[in-house]
């Protein structure tokens, strides 16, 4: 149990600054639109204007804050490289999930169950095990199920603060 609670808490710590980030941007309730208006060939806006790029640069700003902060705090740079990778891939993991609900005619703020909850954990993961990192699979499944619910409930208290429109 000792080894299973050491790694998830290292997970935890890797994955930190991409929740961060992902969650920072809803600080902003204006800004330019990443895809400035423009739309995709089905017609449709490519991404909205929840996107943007105010949004990008406060998500990268706070998890790179909190990435440095963990490195600082432990001398392992490991936890500075991959979670600020982990941070843009958080980013853009979103934006590529509201690029996909647009495809699906989905509009702002309109749900996408699991979409919704794993965007950022799958841009952050994708990216920094692109950069080489490695975690145990029975580990990364549990930290995966873990940072959801964390998301999840982190959402619901942000939509109750008035900071976000919808639950999700």
């Amino acid at each position: 149990m000792g080894e299973l609670l050491s790694e998830l808490i290292k997970l935890l710590m890797i994955y930190l600054p991409a929740m961060v980030a992902n969650a920072s941007p809803v600080f902003l309730k204006k800004g330019t639109p990443v895809d400035f208006g423009k739309l995709f060939i089905d017609g449709r806006r490519i991404l909205g204007d929840g996107k943007t790029w105010e949004g990008l640069l406060l998500g990268l700003w706070f998890g790179g804050t909190v990435a440095l902060s963990l490195w600082l705090l432990t001398s392992d740079l490991d936890y500075f490289v991959y979670g600020l990778v982990g941070s843009l891939g958080a980013l853009l993991g979103d934006m590529l999930f509201s690029f996909i609900k647009r495809r699906l005619g989905l509009e702002r703020g309109a749900p996408l169950p699991l979409a919704d909850q794993l965007d950022f954990f799958l841009g952050a993961t994708a990216l920094m095990m692109a950069l080489g990192w490695r975690p145990k699979m029975e580990y990364w499944i549990i930290a995966g199920v873990i940072i959801v619910g964390l998301h999840v409930t982190a959402n619901r208290i942000a939509y109750m603060l008035k900071l976000k429109d919808v639950p999700w």
